[in-house]
């Protein structure tokens, strides 16, 4: 495979929801300390180079612009059958699609580049078949109290949505830290 778009790590499939989680959180560690990242995020939340504001945009507006953006430019696809792909935020853009782990990272990265406390909530019906999308606002020293749910995966979504209570009947709430993944304080 050629690597003029960078490295993408193929790994087995997650043998458990943790396993993955801990990958998420080491992929949008390695996105926030390519300083491709930041240069992309400040762009999107820019409004491009030709329109820069004086002052700049809110903090729910930066959120809001890379939450559209991420949804209006990547399209969600899965992952081949057997493979479970978690790219970096760069590789992601590159391809121009993802499943929701490879966007989770991707939104994830872009607001962590930008200063934010990111996480991701990670939810369930069963157990057994896991989805993951964005968290921002919440210190991962503690259990969250404010967040806003960035789950750019769905048709209806928008910054604040989330499925119905039914179809997060297992529901996990992580921040990331340097590389690492908390879950009420405490590494997982």
């Amino acid at each position: 495979m050629s690597e003029a778009y960078g490295k993408v790590r193929v790994y087995d499939n997650a043998s458990d929801v943790t396993s993955m989680i801990r990958l998420v959180a080491k992929q949008v560690d390695a996105s926030v300390r390519d300083p491709w990242t930041r240069a992309y995020a400040a762009e999107i939340v820019r409004g491009g180079r030709q329109h820069v504001m004086a002052g700049g945009p809110t903090e729910t507006d930066q959120i809001s612009r890379i939450f559209w953006h991420v949804k209006q430019n990547i399209q969600y696809i899965q992952d081949p059958r057997g493979a479970e792909f978690i790219p970096t935020a760069r590789r992601t853009v590159q391809i121009g699609a993802e499943d929701c782990d490879g966007l989770c990272v991707l939104t994830s990265s872009l607001l962590s580049s930008l200063g934010f406390a990111t996480g991701a909530r990670v939810i369930s019906t069963d157990g057994a078949n896991w989805h993951i999308y964005s968290l921002v606002g919440f210190d991962p020293s503690y259990a969250p109290t404010k967040y806003i749910a960035l789950d750019t995966t769905q048709k209806e979504s928008y910054p604040g949505w989330e499925a119905a209570p039914v179809l997060r009947r297992k529901q996990i709430d992580v921040a990331f830290q340097d590389g690492k993944a908390f879950v009420n304080g405490k590494e997982i």
